[in-house]
């Protein structure tokens, strides 16, 4: 397998496997568990911060999100490794490892952010006490978000190198 067509093919069931879990928690759990720091300060202003308890739970949910985020990268450039005759270069790690993780980001950011939150708007995304934001202040989520996800960019790009170049001393 190229590793194009290695990004594309694990790209997809990586975006799609973590789409169904944060789809699910938001639609499980309040949205002051699972992303209220992400919501506009325009939003989040106008209820109260968050409690220990909706922190911590939030904190759990994570778990499962970034050990996934973190292994099938990892798992996938092992994989196309050994397509390789056990030897890949930097770069190809590299960019396998991004490249995945962007199809996640990418995933986030278009289906849930922009479709879900920003366009549909259905009540599980909603905060409890901001419903009469739901025309104007979540709509402009789409905008506020794009912006966390460049700098989500550029931590992926550190982290793909960090562990592109682990897998290649080992």
């Amino acid at each position: 397998m190229s590793l194009l067509s290695n990004i594309i093919f694990h790209g997809f069931i990586f975006a799609i496997i973590l789409t169904i879990y944060l789809l699910f928690i938001m639609a499980k759990f309040s949205p002051r568990i699972w992303g209220f720091s992400d919501y506009p300060k325009v939003i989040t202003d106008k209820v109260p911060p968050q409690t220990k308890s909706e922190k911590r739970k939030g904190e759990i949910l994570s778990i499962p999100f970034f050990l996934f985020g973190l292994i099938f990268p990892i798992v996938s450039t092992l994989i196309l490794r050994e397509q390789y005759g056990g030897e890949i270069d930097f770069l190809t790690a590299f960019l396998n490892i991004f490249g995945i993780l962007m199809f996640g980001n990418i995933a986030d950011l278009v289906i849930l952010d922009w479709i879900i939150v920003g366009t549909i708007t259905p009540k599980f995304v909603i905060i409890p006490g901001t419903e009469n934001m739901k025309d104007r202040e979540y709509k402009d989520f789409r905008i506020s978000h794009a912006k966390g996800h460049i700098w989500g960019t550029l931590l992926m790009a550190v982290l793909s190198l960090l562990i592109a170049f682990i897998i290649i001393l080992f």
